[in-house]
This record gives structure tokens, sequence and C-alpha cells, in this order.
């Protein structure tokens, strides 16, 4: 499916990776497990309490190495957030170019939110820790890049659905406020999964579909539709 969604999400990715880069030192394959570690470590505990050994103590390396890679803890900090967008951003450009069918398609981009739970976990736990936070350089500049996640989610659910009103199997009187809806309870299953007794997220996903199936007054199992297919080649 080329579509400006698509077109707009691979231009966004693109963007991400090369913000993501000038914030090495040096670049490398060990530079990618760094964040992940990163990431964790972010998440867990608010921007302040991170510290440049606290991460080394949780790989079991050198803090040393973490410099040899990383300028200091800002530049590691927005480099893994940025690292976590390259990859959801990634996955989903290639969920939407994978299938031709506006269900199909949807259907799977809910799946893969479950599949990539670990990472978007994280990224939400991140920005709602360290969201109006104290400091004013880094915030700043990740938040455009989280904004520019989220328009480029509901550029691609509300293409989607419009596909799918104008083919017939969808009906919505307005795509883009239908695929608002859809972004913010995707972001609510992730709040809620901090709370204590918040439902697990395959089966809030799950439910999610339910209901959005209803609301578009779809009847069929995007699973069971074999007449639209991946594309060749992919």
């Amino acid at each position: 499916m080329e579509s400006a969604a698509l077109i707009h999400l691979e231009d966004r990715v693109k963007s991400v990776k090369r913000a993501k880069t000038r914030f090495y030192r040096n670049p490398g394959v060990r530079a990618e497990s760094l964040l992940e570690a990163a990431l964790e470590c972010f998440a867990e505990e608010d921007y302040e309490s991170v510290t440049i050994p606290l991460i080394a103590k949780k790989l079991g390396v050198a803090h040393s190495l973490i410099y040899y890679y990383f300028k200091n803890k800002d530049s590691l900090y927005q480099s893994s957030v940025l690292h976590a967008l390259d990859r959801l951003m990634t996955n989903y450009g290639e969920v939407v170019a994978r299938h031709e069918s506006p269900a199909e398609l949807l259907s799977a981009y809910l799946d893969l939110n479950v599949e990539m739970s670990e990472t978007l976990r994280s990224l939400v736990r991140i920005m709602f820790v360290n969201a109006g936070g104290a400091r004013d350089s880094g915030p700043k500049f990740i938040d455009s890049f989280v904004e520019d996640f989220y328009e480029s989610e509901k550029k691609v659910l509300a293409d989607c659905i419009r596909t799918g009103v104008e083919v017939g199997i969808f009906a919505c009187p307005d795509p883009d406020e239908m695929a608002a809806f859809i972004s913010r309870n995707i972001d609510g299953i992730y709040f809620g999964s901090f709370m204590p007794h918040g439902a697990p997220i395959p089966a809030a996903m799950r439910y999610l579909k339910e209901v959005v199936w209803g609301l578009l007054h779809y009847a069929g199992d995007p699973s069971a539709n074999k007449t639209s297919t991946a594309k060749s080649g992919r």
C-alpha cells in the first residue's frame, strides 16, 4: 500500500535515523546494545536517578565503554528514545507495505502493538515519567519526534480506514477522528498496564480490536481473508 501515509512514515523513519546517529561518538553494533539497556533504565527510573555507572552495571561493562560511544547521559537518553522510535516506525512501515486489505492492515497494526509491547511500554513510561521535567534541552528535542510518531500513526490509521470506506468494507463518517480514537486507546492500554490491576496488554488490545470492528461496522475476519495477501517480493 504505497500511500501518502506510508511515504510520510518512511520519511519520518529516515529523519529519526539521522537524528539518532548525531548523538553517537562512535557508531557500531555495541552502541545498539547499550541503547537497549539504557531504554530499560530510563523506563524504570526518572531521568535524574539514572547514571552512566548504573547502566554500565546493568550491562556488566565498564562505564568508560559507554563514554566511548556517547558523550554524556543526555546524549544516551535522547539516543535511546530515538532508537525505540526507529524500531517502532520501521516495523509499522513494514506492516503497512505488506498488506493490501484495509482490514488486514488494521488488524496487523494492532497485533504489532502487542508484539512490540516491551519497547512501546518502555517508551510510554519514559514519556510519562519525564514529561514536563525541569530539564530544558533534551525533552524538547525528543518531544518533536514523539509528536511525529503519533502523527504518523494517526495518518496510517486514517488512511487505512478511509480506504476501507472507499471499498465498502468499513462505515465511518470521520476516519481522522476514528484514527485519533484508536491511537488514544492504544496509549490508554499502555498507561493502564502500569496500574496494579491493569488488564494484560494482549487481552486489552484484542478487546480494542473488537470495539473498532463494531464501530466500523465490519463483520469479517481479517485473519481468514485470503483474497488479499502480502505483496510479492516482501
